[in-house]
């Protein structure tokens, strides 16, 4: 009795503490706002779209985006506050699963086992991290965790949280196929009452994708993943980055596997736990893993790798000590574990948990200006399009990874000697400019980082088409791509070298880094190789020779960049300030008063950030 209470208080702390990890990372990840725009959209009853009349299956997570519509329409309660409570509760949950898994194997638990397997998981700071991110990731986890303890306490509800599961995210069918197996294994014959009982409620579902989207496979399935040895490697490296981090050098996963040879019963007792953690593993590698880095995808395998690591201990240690004993042993060893679990993984996680921040604030902060400097008819192409999509409901939105853009997503473009860290390299440049957006906005501001960014560069239409402006924030500026005349892609001149955008790109670099003189040398590098016009690269030469006190040649430059565009506004500035040089005055003004008369969203400096973590309040984004 004492050790039940025991248990009990465990798992309140457990959960209380988790929350608390939880909410100290307080922010919203860029894609869960492609589900608010989503569900704002059919509330409006434009349909459940991202852009109206445009029907594409842009989310993973049909459930998600429905519960957060059904929460604001029924209730009132906005979209980041319904996910924030789902995935938070969904991760304290798990806590509870896997003491019910734990009393599935062990007729007397010991309060120390839990402990050990809490102490674990609360050190893994992915749960944590993306229970508070607003996607569904730890509510699918808990889910998928739901449907294998009820494999082994109440089967028949397994097939009901499978189908919830799969709706959540279309993962639910790796679940489903692990629990498919193990039953084929014990009844050594096809359970066709189980399959017909996962399949049948799906069947609705299947019908309305092809009815209303013309698919069955949701359209990020054909933007982000492939088949070959370029998926696989890439699914590789992104499996060893986990096991190597959080997984302390494989240790996570080593620990049980030595159990399989030296505990005997240990693969009967543990088998669909086993089959799930392989399954789902080979289904991260065969997809390439996932452009979110912080061990997203393994989330739903973290608390089943917990559990046979504990469990493994436990077995183990019990051969050689008595239980009591094995149990202490098996915490300090969990407890060990989990220390440098959190220390190898601490820095990865706080440093995209910044950088997270940081490219939704811009995108709040460019959707906010965009809308107060721009009027209410304009579209938009952007390579990070959840936040400013979300602010910019209403205007029409396209994705140039094709997440949200069937035409981008499954007719891609290759350019040869293309090179990305990226893992989203599909693109469709020429349909892109086709589209005409009025402004094209790269994820890094003037560099082009993206492969459907780098893409753009190569085309004459795009550079004499398009022009950088901007918006001051924190003294600096934030710049977009406008149109600026119709595109007309019948005079359009594809550059076949890609290495002028990597030089521009490696020029801007550097400029960033004050390595003025190599960004010197990479723009003229780039001049060279395109020769021709180009304002933008004029204006960055310009820049780098006034700051080498090259006052005469940053002036030719200068020049030349508004004569080849007068509203090439980069280069006023620069031109004003050696100007002032010359005491000059009149030219000052004049340079001043020109761009205040053509670009006074340059002079805006209004703009306030709204606290961290609220960048998704109603009163901003309605």
């Amino acid at each position: 009795m004492l050790s039940t209470w025991w248990i009990a208080l465990l798992i309140l702390a457990a959960m209380a503490l988790f929350v608390y990890s939880s909410l100290t990372y307080d922010f919203t990840q860029d894609d869960a706002y492609i589900s608010f725009r989503y569900a704002a959209n059919f509330l409006d009853g434009k349909g459940l779209v991202f852009n109206a009349g445009e029907r594409v299956e842009g989310y993973t997570n049909f459930l998600w985006v429905m519960l957060m519509a059904l929460f604001k329409g029924l209730f009132g309660i906005d979209y980041l506050s319904t996910s924030r409570l789902f995935g938070v509760l969904s991760g304290a949950l798990i806590f509870y699963l896997l003491y019910l898994l734990l009393r599935s194997h062990f007729e007397q638990l010991h309060w120390l086992i839990y402990a050990a397997l809490a102490v674990m998981l609360l050190s893994n700071q992915s749960l944590a991290y993306w229970s508070i991110a607003s996607l569904e990731t730890s509510t699918f986890a808990c889910m998928a965790l739901a449907a294998l303890v009820a494999e082994y306490r109440k089967p028949q509800l397994t097939p009901a949280l499978l189908v919830i599961a799969t709706l959540l995210r279309p993962e639910g069918a790796v679940v489903f196929g692990a629990i498919l197996f193990d039953r084929i294994i014990i009844e050594r014959k096809f359970p066709t009452f189980f399959f017909l009982m996962y399949f049948v409620p799906l069947l609705p579902f299947a019908v309305f994708k092809l009815v209303y989207y013309g698919s069955l496979f949701p359209n990020p399935y054909y933007a982000k993943s492939g088949v070959g040895l370029e998926y696989i490697a890439s699914g590789l490296e992104y499996t060893w980055y986990f096991l190597r981090t959080i997984g302390v050098y494989g240790v996570i996963l080593a620990v049980p596997l030595a159990a399989l040879t030296l505990i005997k019963g240990h693969w009967t007792q543990y088998r669909l736990l086993y089959l799930y953690v392989f399954l789902y593993t080979a289904y991260i590698i065969w997809v390439g893993g996932d452009v979110l880095k912080v061990y997203r995808f393994f989330v739903p395998v973290v608390p089943v790798l917990c559990f046979l690591f504990v469990v493994s201990a436990v077995e183990s240690l019990a051969t050689v000590r008595q239980k009591q004993q094995a149990f202490a042993l098996a915490l300090l060893v969990a407890g060990s574990f989990s220390v440098g679990s959190y220390l190898l993984a601490r820095d990865h996680v706080k440093a995209y948990w910044v950088a997270e921040q940081q490219i939704t604030g811009k995108m709040h902060f460019m959707g906010t200006m965009l809308k107060k400097h721009m009027g209410k008819n304009f579209s938009l192409a952007a390579s990070t399009i959840g936040m400013v999509g979300y602010q910019l409901l209403g205007h029409r939105i396209i994705d140039m990874l094709g997440l949200t853009d069937a035409s981008i997503a499954r007719n891609p473009e290759t350019i040869s000697g293309m090179t990305s860290s990226w893992k989203e390299r599909r693109f469709n440049s020429r349909y892109l400019l086709e589209q005409q957006p009025d402004f094209i906005l790269f994820s890094t501001g003037y560099k082009p980082s993206a492969p459907a960014e780098r893409a753009l560069m190569l085309h004459s239409e795009f550079r004499q088409g398009y022009r950088t402006t901007g918006f001051l924030r924190d003294q600096a500026y934030k710049v977009v791509w406008q149109r600026w005349r119709d595109i007309d892609m019948s005079r359009d001149r594809v550059f076949p070298d890609m290495e002028f955008v990597n030089k521009f790109n490696e020029g801007y670099y550097l400029q960033g880094q004050s390595a003025v003189q190599p960004a010197l040398d990479a723009f003229n590098d780039a001049y060279r190789r395109l020769g021709e016009d180009f304002p933008l690269l004029y204006a960055a030469m310009g820049y780098c020779l006034l700051s080498l006190n090259q006052n005469d040649s940053a002036r030719i430059c200068l020049r030349k960049a508004i004569a080849a565009d007068s509203l090439c506004w980069e280069a006023y500035p620069k031109l004003a300030l050696l100007a002032s040089r010359q005491n000059d005055t009149i030219s000052v003004n004049r340079y001043q008063n020109f761009l205040m008369r053509h670009t006074p969203w340059l002079f805006d400096g209004s703009y306030v950030a709204p606290r961290r973590g609220l960048l998704a309040s109603p009163s901003v984004a309605d």
